[in-house]
């Protein structure tokens, strides 16, 4: 780009030219807005608008881009204070060239106090690439602005080699994956494998997940399979200048995610997603054991056992803790079955499980049993005992009515 050209672009700055155009991220499960994407624009007084593919590239290689950079971040912080009560999470694009500014994270706090901007609604992406050609500088960077508050993203997640690595290392919280991930239409069974294995380290690490380029229904029933947080793409709307983006957010008309049969791909993520809901529906806690080593984690979705049970810790403790919500009187029933030593035993017998139902102290004063399944199981590469144990509070009242129904019909 000519320097006078580049004096244009400065120009178009000073006349209000230069504008941020919104693309809306939208909720997969619900079709409601969730965000959007800060995305510079050059609207010429004619009306044409000049996409930023034109003119960025030029800007970066004569190092002018990180101007344009902070222009489109206030004007982000103007829409979010426009959108008061309404605002969405406005995410902004920033290289790695913003990494080296030591003032970075102090300059951007002042521009959001400037506004009155609460720091989560503000996002900062910064893409893949930028990241591996300067890790170490940019990991940092990323961290100093998490810390911050501000939550950052990663873009362009999957373009590069090292997308697993990145995954593991960096400290951001979001990824934005990829639209090449999405070329095939989610039609070939390796691309639907390919994808699902990027959600499903995303959800193992707790990652939030966006995808970019959605534009077909097939993607977006795929997607939703895949349990996607946030989509982005045209299927749903194109980038729009901030007068369209700001009644689009006032009105708070959903869009129809037609999610469709979770089943209809052959996900396993989506099956496994259904199979866990079901399990979870029945059960809310399920804790993990490993009677040799004597300690436990538990994985649980809405447990009728308070927070005075901790996530982890050794199984000895976690059962006495158990035995307070029981009455006295059945302490002995639960020692037999449920001590440690008694469950090795019973493991060493040969049994496959141990089950028992007790009646449980409850804080509002109502009848309730608890079901207790342990079911042991084993490892190909250790020869300690394992077991995982399934709680179920059941209404003791329905219970004996179920019961006395079943009698009769026998």
């Amino acid at each position: 780009m000519s320097q006078s050209i580049t004096d244009e672009i400065f120009l178009a700055m000073e006349n209000g030219e230069l504008q941020a155009y919104y693309q809306p991220q939208y909720d997969a499960r619900k079709g409601v807005i969730g965000g959007a994407e800060a995305l510079v624009r050059w609207v010429k007084k004619d009306g044409t608008v000049i996409p930023p593919m034109e003119f960025i590239p030029e800007l970066e290689s004569n190092g002018k881009v990180t101007l344009v950079d902070w222009y489109i971040a206030e004007a982000a912080c103007k829409t979010l204070r426009k959108l008061g009560d309404k605002a969405v999470k406005i995410s902004v694009n920033f290289s790695r060239k913003h990494a080296s500014d030591v003032n970075f994270v102090k300059r951007l706090e002042r521009l959001v106090a400037a506004y009155g901007i609460d720091k989560r609604l503000f996002g900062v992406e910064i893409t893949e690439t930028d990241v591996v050609v300067d890790k170490q500088l940019v990991v940092q960077w990323i961290e100093d602005v998490e810390k911050a508050g501000f939550p950052v993203a990663i873009d362009d997640f999957g373009t590069g080699m090292s997308s697993l690595s990145l995954m593991k290392d960096i400290p951001a919280h979001i990824i934005k994956i990829d639209r090449s991930f999405l070329n095939d239409n989610c039609q070939s069974e390796k691309g639907r494998v390919t994808l699902e294995s990027v959600f499903y380290f995303a959800h193992r690490l707790k990652l939030d997940t966006v995808v970019e380029g959605v534009e077909t229904p097939e993607q977006l029933h795929f997607l939703h399979a895949c349990d996607c947080d946030l989509i982005q793409g045209f299927l749903f709307s194109k980038p729009i200048p901030e007068s369209a983006f700001l009644t689009m957010c006032i009105e708070e008309a959903p869009v129809d995610v037609k999610t469709g049969n979770p089943l209809e791909f052959k996900s396993g993520f989506g099956t496994l997603r259904l199979l866990v809901e079901s399990v979870y529906r029945k059960y809310p806690l399920i804790v993990y054991v490993n009677l040799s080593k004597n300690s436990y984690y538990t994985m649980r979705k809405e447990s009728f056992i308070n927070d005075s049970l901790s996530a982890t810790g050794t199984y000895d403790e976690g059962y006495c803790y158990v035995k307070t919500l029981i009455a006295k009187e059945y302490h002995e029933i639960m020692d037999e079955a449920f001590l440690r030593e008694n469950l090795l035993k019973a493991h060493a017998n040969g049994e496959e499980k141990v089950i028992r139902m007790v009646p449980q102290h409850h804080s509002d004063g109502r009848k309730v049993l608890m079901c207790i399944e342990d079911y042991f199981m084993t490892s190909e590469v250790s020869k300690d005992v394992f077991m995982v144990c399934f709680f179920q509070e059941i209404d003791a009242e329905e219970y004996e009515v179920n019961a006395v129904k079943e009698r009769k019909e026998v």
